[in-house]
């Protein structure tokens, strides 16, 4: 059991590890070079990287090759993202940003301890924004993303969203295909409709 918790706490270090080096990639270009947007990345991907210390063993996880792959690329692929030089944001890219960052840290705070990045049961989330979506923190990647490439346009930065996106459909997939054997996630389907995007999917 020892040996399992340590096991746990090096895998969470090195995960918080690959964020701070993202965040801290991010920090550099502010400081050089101040936009609202990194550094509004900085302070989402450092929350991150707390929650990936502190969070707590979950009850199940699902290991198989599917799920290490889709969440591999799904969670890792916008750590290829990178800032490019501008003297200023785009507002379209700004409000969504904003808007993106502030559902994520509400997001992961509703986790708390149960924020993880395997699908895996901590138990069933309904309140607060999980009302709205099923994944909110997925949602909230995807608009904030939008946001990144509106200020950061490139084809490097579209290509890295366009197959991390790709892969986090796949991940919330295999997620759902783990909690609805448990009968409190599968009432919460019945209540909370939308996985994703209200209306859409």
């Amino acid at each position: 059991m020892a040996f399992h918790g340590l096991g746990a706490a090096v895998s969470n270090l090195l995960l918080a590890s690959l964020f701070s080096v993202f965040a801290y990639a991010h920090l550099t270009r502010f400081l050089a070079q101040p936009r609202l947007s990194l550094l509004l990345v900085v302070a989402v991907e450092s929350l991150v990287v707390v929650m990936l210390i502190i969070r707590r063993e979950p009850d199940r996880t699902q290991h198989g090759w599917k799920s290490w792959l889709a969440t591999s690329i799904g969670t890792f692929a916008p750590v290829f993202l990178r800032p490019i030089d501008a003297s200023a944001d785009l507002l379209v890219g700004q409000v969504l940003q904003l808007v993106a960052f502030g559902l994520q840290i509400l997001a992961v705070l509703s986790l708390n301890r149960s924020f993880g990045l395997l699908p895996a049961h901590r138990g069933v989330k309904s309140d607060g924004l999980y009302r709205w979506v099923r994944h909110p923190l997925y949602h909230a990647y995807l608009l904030a993303n939008l946001g990144y490439l509106a200020n950061n346009m490139s084809l490097q930065n579209f290509l890295v969203l366009a197959v991390g996106t790709s892969f986090q459909i796949v991940r919330i997939l295999q997620e759902e295909s783990l909690l609805l054997e448990y009968p409190a996630y599968e009432r919460y389907t019945r209540a909370t409709r939308w996985r994703l995007l209200p209306t859409i999917w």
